[in-house]
């Protein structure tokens, strides 16, 4: 569910011009010339495309930014610090690091200035793969030749890998170790989850989640000699491609679940959000795309060891991403007052293709895959 309309453009416009100008005490005539809402603006976020001109050192500066913003509603996760973890994620892999990062402007926590913390960065020129239709129906990958689709998928999991292989030390991600869920490692990415699906629920049983969360208990791997930099929402949807035949990485985003632990884990969310929208949207792989198998070989030969926790990834990423339609579905609810609306916190494709996964027989549920 796209986050748009919570804040009036152009009362933003007019804050965001006299808090620039904060920001830069040595320009002048900050000026924003144009200010728009994208009609489709990502799950957990309000974003704003901005160009904006200032005078600095006796020249005009033109700049091409993107605003984000922590949503005033439809909170998906239960510890979100959009300042710290996607902001301040971006700077420093910017500063330190080889992953292909917008360079990052200005955050604001204050939440009085626009209604919720916020930053901005300059904005990158090239094409995202869509999610609706996605990208495998329409789109400058279906446009694409065999060959070029391969290097595009190749380029994309190589830049997923390099995440993992960041000094995450080194480049400042110590704040990521979450003590209050335990110790670094396997018992602290338990004890998060513990918490989402208490929060998410709400004290309530879910059939597919709960079960779940029973296996993945029972067969959570002891792989804490892993410790390195998972990005969390790894997938072609937060990639933005450019180059001469748009299959060149230019920029990775959409960091609020970023984490420290087996960076396995990507590879197992980046599965299965493919099959996810490969079945959601009957589509199939097309000509040049890595299938499953494919995937898995090439992360192994890029990030120099075996995949062997996949399977444990990819069924955590099922459970994750069936707590976040709970919530989807809770918003739906509390917005429209239509108790029917929460029915989608379990019949929904996500969580069918989980309970395939594990056996779990719930019926109808089958019925929301075409």
């Amino acid at each position: 569910m796209p986050v748009t309309g919570q804040r009036d453009p152009e009362q933003i416009k007019g804050v965001l011009t006299e808090w620039m100008a904060r920001q830069m005490p040595e320009a002048t005539g900050v000026t924003i010339t144009d200010l728009v809402v994208p009609q489709s603006s990502g799950f957990s976020n309000e974003t704003f495309l901005l160009d904006a001109t200032w005078n600095e050192d006796g020249r005009t500066v033109e700049a091409e930014m993107v605003l984000r913003s922590q949503p005033a509603m439809n909170l998906l996760f239960p510890e979100i610090d959009l300042v710290t973890q996607q902001y301040l994620s971006m700077k420093l892999l910017g500063e330190g690091s080889d992953v292909p990062v917008p360079h990052m402007r200005w955050a604001e926590r204050d939440a009085s200035i626009i209604g919720g913390p916020f930053f901005m960065m300059d904005r990158l020129n090239g094409k995202v793969p869509g999610d609706v239709p996605p990208y495998t129906q329409e789109g400058f990958v279906c446009d694409m030749t065999p060959e070029q689709r391969a290097r595009w998928a190749h380029n994309g999991i190589e830049a997923m890998t390099r995440v993992g292989k960041v000094d995450w030390r080194a480049a400042g991600f110590g704040h990521l170790d979450l003590t209050h869920h335990g110790a670094l490692g396997p018992e602290q990415r338990m004890g998060y989850f513990r918490n989402y699906r208490e929060w998410a629920l709400r004290g309530e049983a879910h059939p597919v989640i709960d079960p779940t969360w029973e296996w993945l208990v029972a067969n959570w791997p002891d792989d804490g000699e892993f410790i390195e930099l998972c990005w969390g929402d790894a997938r072609p949807g937060n990639q933005m491609y450019g180059g001469d035949d748009l299959t060149e990485v230019i920029g990775v985003f959409d960091w609020e679940m970023v984490s420290l632990g087996n960076s396995e884990s990507d590879l197992g969310w980046w599965l299965f959000l493919q099959e996810f929208s490969l079945a959601s949207g009957g589509a199939t792989l097309l000509p040049g795309m890595l299938d499953h198998d494919a995937s898995i070989a090439l992360w192994e030969q890029l990030a120099g060891r075996p995949a062997t926790h996949v399977d444990f990834y990819e069924t955590l990423a099922g459970f994750q991403f069936g707590l976040v339609m709970v919530r989807i579905a809770q918003t739906y609810v509390e917005q429209s007052g239509d108790p029917q609306m929460g029915a989608m916190a379990v019949y929904n494709p996500v969580n069918a293709l989980t309970a395939r996964r594990l056996g779990i027989e719930v019926p109808g549920l089958d019925a929301t895959l075409p």
